[in-house]
């Protein structure tokens, strides 16, 4: 099972799972984002958020991030009844995401569910004997999956901001019903270097007001996406093509 926890000074979440809890996400991932690059993809910035995430995980259960061994709960009796006698610690491998990054995806992920259906239940007409390459029982699965790790973030975020905050964001999305389509992920990297730049005792203010501003478009969003989306339109590129050479994130950053 995926645990997802606010990092010690709240820049972002550590992800954390076992070897096979990492496998079917990363699955999860790629499946849910599709295997072909379409023109004009109503999501593609936010699959290409959550394939970073992706890209950090396989990354971690190869051995390039951290990981973490914590103690199993099988008594002396189980263990000498399977002949089990020196496993007394799990491997979990351990990813951090800054905290914007990841209230973006467990906000934006979801809303992409019916739009990333399409890519289920195809076969592979290459195939001499037609198989089915992604059949529907993967995409019930990989929704679970993908909406566990959503769930995951908010409780992390509802421990750090407290249940009356949580649950004022909550009505807000209820009231403002928001969609991630075209959406302008630039925006994700100003809100990550601002929580970086922002003091530790003022991160929990921050984050909420990050995530206010995730569901309902502030000013300064809708001006990044006025001058983003018109630069593509001049140049006859996707949104997510455009670079801000501004954007530089520091080299070590204090989790």
């Amino acid at each position: 099972m995926i645990y997802v926890k606010a990092t010690k000074h709240l820049t972002g979440v550590t992800i954390q799972g076992d070897l096979d809890d990492f496998n079917d996400l990363v699955s999860a991932i790629y499946r849910m984002t599709g295997t072909s690059e379409e023109v004009g993809d109503l999501y593609e910035g936010v699959k290409n958020r959550l394939l970073g995430l992706c890209y950090d995980i396989r990354h971690a259960y190869m051995g390039d991030r951290d990981i973490v061994l914590k103690d199993n709960v099988l008594g002396s009796n189980i263990k000498e009844e399977f002949g089990i006698h020196e496993c007394n610690q799990n491997i979990y491998y351990s990813v951090n995401i800054l905290y914007p990054e990841a209230i973006f995806l467990a906000l934006a992920v979801p809303d992409m569910f019916v739009y990333s259906k399409g890519y289920y239940g195809k076969r592979d007409q290459y195939n001499q004997e037609y198989k089915m390459i992604n059949s529907y029982s993967n995409y019930f699965k990989d929704k679970a999956l993908l909406s566990l790790l959503s769930s995951s973030i908010y409780q992390s975020l509802e421990e750090v901001i407290g249940s009356d905050e949580f649950n004022k964001l909550y009505s807000l999305i209820n009231k403002e019903n928001p969609d991630y389509v075209d959406y302008v992920t630039l925006y994700i990297d100003q809100c990550n270097l601002d929580l970086i730049k922002t003091q530790i005792v003022q991160r929990k203010d921050k984050l909420i007001d990050i995530t206010r501003n995730f569901i309902k478009k502030n000013k300064e969003y809708k001006n990044i996406e006025k001058r983003i989306k018109a630069y593509a339109h001049k140049h006859q590129i996707s949104i997510d093509q455009i670079e801000d050479v501004n954007i530089e994130y520091p080299e070590v950053i204090e989790w």
